[in-house]
């Protein structure tokens, strides 16, 4: 039953949904109050909530995973790159939990047993990994977080002015996009589990006026700059800093009057392949360029650049849009980290094996425009990149935070269409890190056809060797004898026209013999002759256990185009004077026997055609690793440098 009372300050009517909540904040004088029974106790004036851009607000609706919740509550709070919001829900079946919205991201979750004893904050590393509540988890993000207002009904003692020390973890499981937060400012700490769901998925309603529903992000403001009073446009509240394109300071955003965060020290500007406000079209839905930097890495005294632009959609939220050497990629962030251990040379996402290609101190040159947290020249993450064409997996690591993006390649002509771009955007050079092999498509059609040839060589060689070959024309049964020195005439055969080839077959029954054999092919009508002779071997044996053979019982002779006519063969045997006993002989004539020799010969030939175009794909994949810090199979290339996230700690 909601509990109802007036505020002590005010007299304003104060209305309690949740029996769990003892502690809120009146919305009319910004006391904060406690229930005792049925009275009301102010413990002070609550500070003023910061205007940011959330649509949520106390009262908006909701469904979770098909229950309804309301909120009720609300506790603000700031860090190092802003404020985010954690907003305390009402389920129907009673239930208490959090919706927290940052950086177009929504979680909820709920206070939940750990299972496990909770580490001291103190001793938390970025990338370590934690099995909490039955799940494993990986810490992406630590935070000495201020709790700064609060409104609403909440279930703990409340106070502006607190601090909270908070660890988030992300699951490594693809199957979902588990979320958890240990919250360090009670003893013992707070374990808190729930997902990570897009905007449309919770089905809101009574949000904070239609346009923001329709624009979670925030809406676009105009100011000015403090250093040289040049215009500035901040697309989105969720924008903490801004670089003026003019000056090149960066400012704060936190408010209208800019707090300068870094003055600009003189530097070679750089002009966007993309100007600042250019609206591109992707996935069907258009996105304006807000920000742009540029990183680079330094290995061996060589500098290596590239280029990032930032997008915002006020439905979506953010995207980035990264060149390099002309290459470009389109880059999402990731809620679930792919599992991944130091020195592993792969990473699984989706299912799917991405190859270590690079790693670095990434370096933050030059900046303009609008960002989600507060940039700076100077700032240095620890990057790691891994590659499945025409894919790309990076990992950015910094003292408190680890972070995972999806990119995938674009060619230049489909990002200068997107942005309506009047002049085309300079020609890609060398070879992008995950750049679709440009060979690999030509190599599948050569591969498909070279299938394609085989089988109808391999069914016509079937079909010559069984129907319209190899016809038998003689199939005679000799015996040779010691006793019988003279030739044997075999039976005629006819040739109703010329024959291709014409094969002559023996098998015989030697047993550890030999029997040599004096051919002549004999055309009836003309007398033509065509005399060869062969002989035949076959030998075995047992010697130290071990059986033995060598030669053959059979020995076939081919002669070659015979024209049409009557023939006969005279055969003059030889028998083994070692041995002489009589040799049975199967004398079997066949005429245009079907050859597998050609067969062989064309399968050769065309196996060279694939071969050919594996080589080209290879030679590409070649000369993309050549510019890699680790082989095609992920190993280090021995440079010396190990792996920008080791064990040493520059990265965790």
């Amino acid at each position: 039953m909601p509990f109802s009372a007036n505020c002590p300050t005010c007299g304003a009517p104060v209305v309690f949904k949740s029996s769990a909540s003892f502690h809120g904040v009146c919305e009319f004088c910004r006391s904060t109050l406690v229930r005792h029974g049925g009275n009301l106790e102010n413990l002070g004036r609550m500070a003023d909530l910061i205007e940011d851009a959330s649509p949520i607000r106390i009262g908006t609706e909701g469904q979770y995973h098909g229950v309804h919740f309301a909120v009720i509550g609300r506790i603000q709070l700031r860090y190092a790159a802003g404020v985010w919001n954690e907003w305390h829900v009402l389920f129907d079946d009673m239930r208490g939990g959090w919706l927290s919205d940052a950086n177009g991201e929504y979680l909820v979750t709920f206070l939940k047993a750990p299972g496990a004893p909770l580490p001291e904050f103190a001793k938390l590393m970025p990338n370590d990994e934690l099995t909490l509540a039955g799940k494993d988890f990986v810490v992406t993000d630590l935070e000495e977080a201020m709790c700064i207002a609060g409104e609403g009904e909440l279930p703990f003692a409340f106070g502006a002015g607190y601090p909270a020390q908070l660890a988030d973890l992300r699951s490594t499981d693809d199957a979902e996009a588990a979320f958890a937060s240990i919250d360090y400012s009670e003893t013992p700490p707070l374990f808190f589990v729930g997902e990570s769901l897009p905007f449309a998925a919770f089905r809101f309603a009574n949000l904070r006026g239609e346009q923001a529903a329709t624009t979670p992000a925030g809406v676009v403001k105009a100011l000015q700059c403090p250093s040289c009073g040049s215009a500035i446009t901040l697309h989105d509240k969720a924008v903490q800093s801004v670089a003026c394109p003019s000056c090149l300071s960066v400012l704060d955003t936190a408010n209208e009057s800019l707090r300068i965060l870094q003055k600009a020290e003189a530097a070679t500007r750089i002009e966007p392949l993309i100007p600042l406000g250019s609206v591109g079209r992707f996935a069907g839905k258009d996105w304006t360029v807000i920000g742009f930097q540029q990183r680079a890495i330094t290995a061996d005294g060589r500098d290596y650049p590239w280029q990032e632009y930032l997008l915002h959609h006020p439905e979506v939220g953010f995207r980035w849009l990264i060149e390099a050497d002309r290459h470009w990629n389109w880059v999402s962030p990731i809620s679930r980290p792919p599992p991944y251990h130091v020195g592993v040379p792969s990473a699984t996402y989706g299912g799917e094996v991405y190859r270590r290609y690079s790693a670095g101190s990434a370096v933050t040159r030059y900046v303009i425009g609008e960002f989600t947290w507060k940039v700076s020249v100077g700032e240095t993450w620890e990057t790691i990149d891994f590659i499945a064409p025409p894919k790309m997996l990076s990992r950015e690591t910094s003292h408190n935070e680890t972070t995972w993006s999806l990119g995938e390649y674009l060619p230049p002509e489909e990002v200068a269409a997107a942005f309506k771009l009047k002049k085309a955007l300079p020609t890609s050079v060398g070879i992008g890190m995950n750049q679709p092999n440009p060979r690999s498509e030509s190599h599948r059609k050569v591969c498909s056809a070279f299938w394609k040839f085989l089988a109808l060589a391999t069914v016509a060689q079937l079909l010559w060797f069984s129907v319209l070959g190899g016809h038998t024309l003689l199939d005679q049964r000799l015996v040779f004898s010691p006793q019988n020195e003279e030739s044997v005439t075999t039976q005629t055969f006819e040739l109703d026209r010329d024959a291709r080839s014409l094969a002559f077959r023996h098998d015989t029954d030697l047993d550890n013999n030999w029997l040599g054999l004096n051919l002549t092919l004999i055309e009836k009508k003309s007398g033509r002759a065509w005399i060869t002779q062969t002989d035949v071997a076959y030998w075995h044996g047992v010697d130290d256990g071990e059986s033995w053979s060598e030669g053959d019982r059979s020995r076939e002779m081919v002669f070659r185009d015979l024209p049409a006519g009557t023939y006969y063969f005279v055969i003059d045997p030889e028998i083994s004077a070692e041995k002489p006993v009589s040799v049975a002989d199967r004398i079997r004539v066949t005429r245009d026997q079907a050859a597998w020799s050609n067969f062989f010969f064309l399968l050769a030939f065309l196996a060279t055609l694939p071969l050919f175009s594996r080589y080209r794909v290879n030679a590409f994949e070649t000369e993309r690793w050549k510019d890699a810090d680790f082989l095609s199979n992920g190993a280090d290339l021995g440079s010396g440098e190990s792996d920008s996230d080791s064990d040493s700690g520059s990265d965790d």
